[in-house]
Order: C-alpha cells, then structure tokens, then sequence
C-alpha cells in the first residue's frame, strides 16, 4: 500500500474474494460436525484455484497441474458445475502438447520436468468424467485423436513395466516408481480402451485392451506373492494402487482388501500414509468393499496425519502437506481434496453408475456409519436434482430420495431383511 499519509488500521482495507464464476451444483451436511468443517475448506481452497486454470495454489505456482487434476476433479464436479472449465482445461491441454505428441504435466505448460503417466492422463481421464458426468461425447471426438498419440507415444517408448515418473506425490511412505506407475499405465490402458469404444474405434479398443492384458500380466509377475493378495513394497500404497487400478489377482481380492485394513488400523493405528493418488483411492476402495467404518474412521481424526490436524492447527484452507509448515509448503492446496468427492458418494450417497451418460443412470447408497446418524446431500445433474438424505435411528432407517425425470436408479437399502 502506498500513497497513504497515515499507517493504516486493519478495519481500512477490505479484501475481495476472486475466482472464476462456477454455479456451485452440490450441497452436503451431516450429522458429523468434523466431517462439515473439512468440507467447507475443502471448498474454500477449491474456489482459491479456479482462475482461467484449475491452480496447485494460489501465491506460488499458481500452475495447473495434471496429477492435482486427475485425483480432485470428481470432487471439483460434485460441488460446482464444472463442464465449461474442464472443456477449457482439456483444450489447454492439447495446446501444450509438444510436437512428439506427448501431453505435458502442465497446461499451460511450464517448462517443468516430467512428472509422468499420472500427470498427463489427466487428459483421457478428464474427458470420460465430462462423458459419464454431463454426456459431453463431441468433446472426446475432437480430443481423441491428441490422446490417441500420447498414449500410443507411451507404448512406444516404454516396457509393460513403467520406470519413470513421480510416485504417489507427497505420500508419507513412499512407493518405488514401478508399483506406483505401472499400475496407472494399466488404468490409463482402460480409460483408452473405454474413449476408443464410444468412439466406434473397435481396433483400437481391442489394441488397449489386448495391452491392458500384458500390463497385468507383467505387474502381477513381478509384484504379487503368488498365491496371496499382497503386493510389493507391502505397504499402504502398494495395496491401494493394485485395488483401485483394478490390476490385482481377482483370486486374491478380498485378501488384498484384509490387507490393506491390517496395515491401516494395525501398523499405522487407523492413520492414512497416502499421497495425493493413495487418498481419492484409499476412500473409494474401502468404502465400496465393506470397510467404509475403516474409511470413516480415518478421516474422522484429529490427530497427524489428516484433515482434522490440519482444522486443530488452524487451517482455514487444505494444506500442501500433512504436516504442518511455517514457510516450506502452501496452506491451501486443493490435492487432497477428494475427500469431498467421498462425502458426496459414500456418506451422502449418490453417485453415477459405472456405465451413466450424463448422469443419467444413478446410483444411491450412502454407506452405515457409526459416527454418522444423518446426511443430507443433492446434486443439480444434467438430468436434474438429485436428493438423498438419510438418518438412522434405534432400528429405525429413513430415506429420502428425489430422481430426475430421464434417468433411473439403483436404490442400496441397507439392511439384509427384506421384510424390515
């Protein structure tokens, strides 16, 4: 501040909130007054990172980050309507590609080294979620082609088995680059398979899949016990990227799912250890296979590592890191956001069917937890609103539920009598 012939008072400056202007879609509240607290920041940093580009922070940086994309945007979409920005993201995207066809780590790209696959399949990976989120299917028609040539780029350059590229960024156990990215050239193998079908590109469907196929083979050879359901390095992160990825012996699931709870609750006493890829997929992969209470659990402490420390230690925005920093790393960083796209889908309870077009197959299932007794949660789809809120009483279990016209859902009740 210059010019001023006085010191000025702090009640002489007024701070004005800028973002880009984002219709907020999605509304949730529950009974659990931790679980609100991390959603309003979770918000808070969200809209101090949307202006042009969907930023890593908002003092430093500012860059707009492919991997801090692919891990927030379900997120990002459940609280605001988002096909606009994201269709502008995508097309920053294809204008950083460099001339070999590889998409970059950045949009607008920025000169940085590579950060590798989890990074730039942001690009496919954003373009399915704008298909099953609001239907956008001219868009993956003009993307196509710009993630076709990476990705055939990628299997070009590279063995089934991935060397290069950041692991599970800012993870509090580090994972070798191999398990990490391995199994992200298996998903982004997947997601090229499924734009290539909606396109009506069999051959090149058949290629990924076909690759997809090797991908496993290959990881599971070298990483898997035979015969049981861990993974190499045997750690938090190495469970969770098999599971979530889908690249786990499906023999050996449910054995991989114990052992991912065992080193949750046992070795790290209910903590996380994740980086930014292990949170979105530690929630998701527990919660849709009967441990949501372990999920719930995780994110419902106030001590290191979590959401909570960081609200104990006064933040008023997502930090960088799980530990708190004077002057290392940023205060607020959306990353580890997708702990909000779990509100929605787990507590809350609506979520898009694996196979929806525009939101328009549903599925509600808001999971039974101790430390929740009510939610309530909508969703303003392409379709129309969407409502789910619940409280559980002494056996008592109330459900509300709006669907849109145009669209059907699949409704989970929880309980295992028909007659209750």
């Amino acid at each position: 501040v210059t010019g001023l012939l006085m010191k000025p008072k702090i009640d002489d400056l007024i701070g004005l909130r800028l973002h880009s202007d984002l219709e907020q879609v999605g509304t949730f509240t529950c009974s659990n007054e931790l679980y609100n607290n991390i959603q309003e920041i979770t918000t808070r940093t969200f809209l101090s990172n949307v202006f042009s580009v969907q930023s890593d922070c908002p003092h430093r940086e500012r860059f707009g980050y492919g991997g801090d994309l692919a891990v927030t945007t379900d997120a990002f979409i459940y609280n605001y309507d988002m096909s606009n920005f994201y269709t502008k993201v995508i097309r920053d995207f294809e204008d950083a590609t460099l001339p070999d066809g590889r998409l970059t780590d950045t949009a607008p790209f920025v000169g940085i080294d590579y950060c590798g696959i989890g990074w730039a399949m942001a690009h496919p990976l954003t373009l399915l979620e704008l298909y099953q989120y609001y239907g956008n299917k001219s868009l993956i028609k003009e993307q196509y082609p710009i993630a076709k040539k990476w990705f055939d780029g990628i299997i070009r350059d590279n063995n089934l088995i991935i060397s290069k590229g950041l692991s599970d960024h800012e993870s509090l156990a580090p994972i070798p680059t191999e398990e990490m990215v391995t199994p992200l050239y298996f998903q982004s193998a997947k997601i090229m398979e499924k734009l290539a079908m909606i396109m009506d590109q069999k051959e090149d469907a058949n290629r990924y899949k076909v690759l997809s196929a090797n991908i496993k083979k290959a990881y599971l050879d070298r990483f898997n016990d035979k015969g049981t359901g861990r993974y190499k390095p045997y750690s938090q992160a190495s469970q969770y990227f098999a599971l979530y990825t889908g690249i786990t012996n499906e023999t050996f699931k449910n054995e991989a799912l114990n052992e991912l709870v065992d080193l949750i609750e046992v070795k790290n006493k209910g903590h996380l250890s994740t980086g930014i890829f292990g949170t979105k997929y530690t929630l998701d992969i527990l919660s849709e296979n009967g441990f949501a209470q372990t999920a719930s659990n995780m994110v419902d402490k106030k001590t290191f590592p979590g959401w909570g420390y960081m609200l104990e230690n006064g933040a008023t925005s997502l930090w960088e890191h799980w530990e708190f920093s004077d002057n290392t790393f940023s205060h607020n960083h959306p990353m580890f956001g997708s702990v909000s796209e779990w509100f929605f889908k787990l507590v809350g309870g609506i979520q898009a069917d694996k196979n929806a077009i525009g939101f328009d197959k549903i599925i509600i299932w808001p999971q039974m937890l101790s430390n929740v007794s009510w939610a309530n949660t909508s969703y303003n789809s392409v379709q129309g609103k969407i409502i789910c809120n619940w409280q559980r009483g002494t056996n008592k279990f109330e459900l509300q539920v709006l669907i849109p016209v145009n669209s059907t859902a699949t409704i989970y009740i929880p309980t295992n009598n028909l007659n209750s």
